[in-house]
Order: structure tokens, then sequence, then C-alpha cells
């Protein structure tokens, strides 16, 4: 297999040295570190609220939802640390390989990053730590014991939410249909974990889609590399069960896209077919939407409305086409589903403690720390450049409207470490165009996200 000695610039030119992304990596480390810093110690010192008394599961942080607890497991440590690097220098080294077929390359690279982070999250606590964010009480599996029939439980589902655990009582039924087939085939949280993984690495491919139509294939290399090492990915694939309809939520965006930018109908169908199912997993399948409707004002702009109209009426369709056969198969009821979860959601634990304008800014923050220190710097310049060059209707400013639609939406008030997982793929592909603009190298891009990731692991405590 034959490697290229550097990754080459988008000029054809040998990259420069690392300093631009040096600097702007410490700038945005910098910023991003005092703000939590600030945060924390004004709940802390100034709120009041005593370094003795413990942050989990109490937001006695800010913005970011990690609490500082060193920890390793030294036994563990000795086989996973030397996996965890050997699974992160096969991603940089398949992408940097001619030679190699689309297929194995990303073949490859799906089973280092499953590798990566069943590693990274063995540091801390061995194997039983990959099952152990799925043990605690309100979780998905939880209910597994509870849904019965699949059509009955999905037909039946408002009228069940009161009973169901906190997490499968705030989402639409097929977040826990997900791991009933799963407990059908094989019970248990290991199954549950593992398989939770395994759909959270899919989002590999969705930062690959978006970032070859938009960045062509050296871009699809860079992306595919910063995303799974983003300390986003590594962190939260193996611990959050948001992790599992993530790519569903980008894939949605990423079909739907196609098939408004290239006039395919295949595509447009496609994507009416992942909204829908990507609005049976989360109610965020709606934070899309902002992303889509940038997008097709330019093309509107472009060419006026003919296809945008066809475009949207046809996705609609899908939607309502799949929503109303559910209905007639199931009885499952869209309205009744949304009004049971959201006086659910009004009423559980803390979520009356959460001033929504606090967070409007937080989450921003906060995505941006998780997201990795490089890649923050980046995405924040490129968004800012396509500001001044008015380029209202790009994929920065798509990318843009979508972050500023999930921050201001009051469901999501912190912890969107795991949240907003669907997005990285669109922040990562904005941060990489960046990156090849810096003509960045990537093994240092990769070396400073992996660094964060394994810092986080062992220095905080991530609940997910």
């Amino acid at each position: 297999m034959k490697v290229l000695a550097r990754f080459p610039s988008p000029a054809g030119e040998r990259p420069t040295s690392g300093r631009p992304v040096l600097a702007a990596t410490a700038v945005a480390a910098g910023c991003l570190v005092a703000i939590g810093l600030a945060g924390t110690l004004s709940m802390r010192h100034f709120g009041g609220v005593p370094f003795s008394v413990p942050s989990w599961p109490w937001y006695h942080s800010w913005p970011s939802y990690l609490f500082w607890q060193p920890g390793l497991d030294l036994g563990a440590a000795l086989v996973a640390l030397p996996v965890a690097l050997a699974a992160a220098a096969a991603l940089v080294a398949l992408a940097r390989a001619e030679g190699v077929s689309r297929s194995l390359r990303l073949g490859g690279s799906l089973a280092a990053l499953a590798i990566l982070a069943l590693a990274v999250a063995a540091l801390t606590g061995g194997p039983a730590a990959w099952a152990a964010p799925l043990a605690f009480v309100g979780e998905y599996p939880g209910a597994v014991g509870q849904a019965g029939p699949i059509p009955a439980f999905i037909g039946e589902f408002p009228s069940r939410v009161s009973a169901l655990p906190d997490f499968a009582a705030q989402h639409p039924p097929f977040a826990t249909v997900f791991y009933v087939l799963v407990d059908r085939v094989w019970a248990g949280l290991d199954a549950a974990a593992l398989a939770t993984v395994a759909a959270g690495c899919l989002g590999l491919l969705v930062a690959a889609g978006l970032a070859r139509d938009e960045l062509g294939e050296q871009g699809e290399r860079v992306a595919v590399v910063c995303w799974a090492l983003a300390p986003v990915t590594v962190l939260y694939v193996a611990t959050s069960a948001d992790a599992m309809w993530a790519p569903v939520l980008a894939g949605a965006a990423l079909a739907a896209d196609r098939g408004l930018q290239r006039r395919s109908m295949g595509w447009t169908a496609a994507g009416g077919v992942l909204l829908w199912l990507a609005s049976m997993l989360s109610f965020a399948a709606a934070l899309v939407l902002p992303f889509l409707a940038v997008r097709a004002l330019a093309v509107r702009a472009a060419a006026g409305w003919g296809w945008v109209l066809r475009w949207a009426a046809v996705t609609g369709a899908v939607v309502l086409a799949l929503a109303g056969l559910l209905m007639i198969t199931t009885g499952y009821d869209v309205r009744a589903a949304v009004a049971a979860v959201d006086d659910f959601w009004r009423h559980a634990p803390g979520t009356t403690q959460r001033v929504w304008w606090v967070w409007i800014f937080g989450d921003l923050v906060a995505f941006a720390a998780i997201l990795g220190f490089p890649l923050a710097a980046a995405l924040v310049t490129r968004l800012v450049a396509a500001v001044r060059e008015r380029a209202w209707g790009s994929f920065e400013m798509a990318t843009g409207a979508a972050l500023l639609a999930a921050a201001c939406w009051g469901h999501t008030r912190g912890e969107v470490e795991r949240m907003w997982q669907f997005l990285v793929p669109f922040a990562v592909v904005v941060a990489v165009r960046q990156l090849l603009r810096w003509r960045a190298s990537l093994p240092l891009v990769a070396a400073l996200l992996l660094g964060q990731a394994l810092a986080i692991q062992v220095l905080f405590y991530t609940r997910w």
C-alpha cells in the first residue's frame, strides 16, 4: 500500500508548517477553557456552591457537562491505550493511502473507529465501561421489558409515555424499538452497548458523503479522519445512546440535499424516507430543516422556484405518506405523541432550573469545545469568512443556521456533547474546508484531536 509522504494542499503544493493550525488551536483552546473555568467558578465560588458538593448529576459546571474526576484503570490502559493509538494511526494511514478503493478505505476506517471508541472508553473502567452508561435508571434498555408487541407499543405510545423511563419517554418510539430489536437478537446491556457503537460509527459514512459532495475526494479523506478523531465522536459514540440515531438525522439531510442539488427524484425520495425515520427516533430531526431551508433558498436564487417547489412537495409527500401508513397499521398518533412527550419533558427534573437564554451561548461554546480545538478554530474562521463573503446560501451558512436553531431550541439546554452528534458531520466539513486552505498537516490535526479526547477521558467524568 503506497502512502503519501505528506497530505497535499488544495493547490497541489506541499503543506506549510503547522503554525496556522497550532496558533488557531491555541487561541480556541484558551478562549473555550477560559469560558468553562469562568462558568464553573461562577456557579461554585460566586454562586455559593462549595467544591465539596459533587457536580454530577447537577449543573455545577458550565457550559460543558464535564466534571473534574481524574481516573485511570491501569490494567485496562496497558492494553487499551496501545490499541487506541494503533486505531488512530490506521485512520490516518488509510486517509493518506493511494491505490486503495474507496469502499475498502471507508470500511477500514469504520472498523478502526469502532476499535478506537471502545478502547478509549475502556481506559477508565475496562470492558465494563461499555455497558455502564446504559445501566443508568431512565435509559432506553430499561423500557425493553415494557414494550411487548412492537406494533402495539408504537400505537399506544402516547398513553404509555408517563410510565416509561425518562429517556424513552422523551423521544419518539423508534428509539426504544431499536433496543427492543437488539434485545430480541442478543439480550443484555453488552449487546445494547455494542449495537449503539456499531450504529453510531455509521456517521462516518455521512461525513464522507457530505465532504465528497462539498470538497471532493481529498476533502473526504481529511473529513473522515477529523470526524472519527473528534473528541465528541471518540467519547460519545461508545457511551451515549444518542449516537444511535445521529447518522439517520445527518443522513436525512445528506440525501435530501443531494436530491435538491442534483435534481434527483431518487435522492429526494430517499431524503423523505430518512427524514420520516429520523422524526421517529428523535424530535431533534426538526433541526436539519434550517440547513435544508438555506440550501433550498440558494437553489431558488440560482434557478428559480420550479425545482425547489417540486423537491419540497415530493419530500413532504413521502414523509406524510409514511406517517399515514404507520398510523393506519399501528394507530400511532403523531400529535398525541408530541403532546405527551412535551408534557413529560416540562415536568422532568432539572428542566425548569435551566434558564433558556443562558444556554443559547452556552450550548454553542460546549459544542465547539467538544468538537475539538483545531476543528473549532477552523469552523469559526470559516463561518466568519462566509459572512464576510455574504455567501448566504453556502454550506457554511446552512450549517450555521442549523447550529443557531439548535441553540435557540428550548429542548437543548446543556448536554449538547451527546445531543448534537448529528450536527458534527456538517461542522467537520466546514472546518475541513478551512484546514485545507491552511494546508494543514493531517497527522498534526489528528494528534491534536486524539490528545484532547484522551485528556478528557482520563481527567473528567462525562457521564454519558
